[in-house]
């Protein structure tokens, strides 16, 4: 029988901060496709954050934006984005209560001018230069307001509250770790943004039964495909509350956590 595999990447197969996959976990990879496993990053990054030396490890599909956008071997299965109305909205919001903010689509990553001097502000210089790192595609720029499917901001100021007052129920808002504990960043999509329904879209496309999905995550932003799956797995860095939620805990993402986890589970 198929397993269909689901994958985070930052903290999951991407130590944060690190540009290289582990290479155990790159080897699970290639093992469980050999065996027969089906294999996707299912990701709340856009398609363009996804680099290359990701991509070239071969998977069975690209599932991004928290599945506002997936792809299967080049080809565009699904795409959805916010209103250019709502990101322009967005974008003056922010901007008035002077917050740093980007703007991201699955071709085009911008920058508001605040952005870069507040990460410096709340995380400082080694944190700002990983970034940039880590994500080049994400540089200060002319903001671009079509193709946007999600808009990360600093959260300052109890600005994430704000929102959710202002724009109610039209966005989703949540708040998450740039560093730390601490909820300094949010982020606003469409409200019906979840990794699950990326889960959903490549089992029904497969044909594979539930009981044969897995995903691994990190942060409560895999929650949803964690609950869809028929097992879910937190890596050994997650956070508590995704642990508590899994039906199993591995490893560390840096300690070989997938390739062991893959060998418990028979992939390889």
């Amino acid at each position: 029988m198929t397993n269909a595999i689901f994958l985070d990447i930052d903290g999951t197969i991407l130590p944060f901060g690190a540009s290289a996959v582990p290479e155990s976990t790159v080897q699970a990879i290639k093992k469980a496709r050999e065996k027969g496993n089906l294999v996707f990053i299912n990701t709340g990054r856009c398609r363009i954050e996804v680099v290359e030396s990701i991509c070239e490890i071969g998977f069975d599909g690209i599932i991004c934006s928290n599945a506002m956008y997936i792809e299967e071997n080049g080809a565009v299965l699904h795409e959805e984005n916010l209103e250019s109305a709502t990101v322009r909205r967005i974008s003056d919001f922010l901007s008035e209560k002077h917050i740093g903010f980007f703007l991201e689509g699955q071709r085009v990553v911008c920058a508001s001018p605040l952005f870069f001097p507040q990460i410096v502000e709340i995380a400082g210089e080694s944190v700002s230069d990983a970034m940039k790192k880590q994500f080049p595609c994400v540089k200060e720029n002319a903001l671009v307001f079509d193709g946007i499917s999600k808009v990360n901001f600093f959260n300052k100021n109890n600005i994430a509250e704000h929102a959710r007052a202002f724009f109610g129920d039209t966005l989703q808002i949540n708040e998450w770790s740039l560093i730390g504990d601490r909820a300094n960043m949010g982020e606003m999509t469409k409200p019906n943004a979840n990794k699950a329904n990326g889960v959903d879209f490549m089992l029904a496309r497969h044909h594979i039964e539930r009981a044969h999905s897995f995903s691994f995550g990190d942060t409560n932003g895999d929650l949803g495909m964690i609950q869809r799956c028929g097992t879910g797995v937190a890596m050994g860095n997650a956070v508590q509350s995704l642990k508590d939620a899994a039906d199993f805990v591995t490893d560390d993402v840096d300690k070989d956590g997938i390739y062991n986890a893959f060998k418990r589970f028979d992939f390889i």
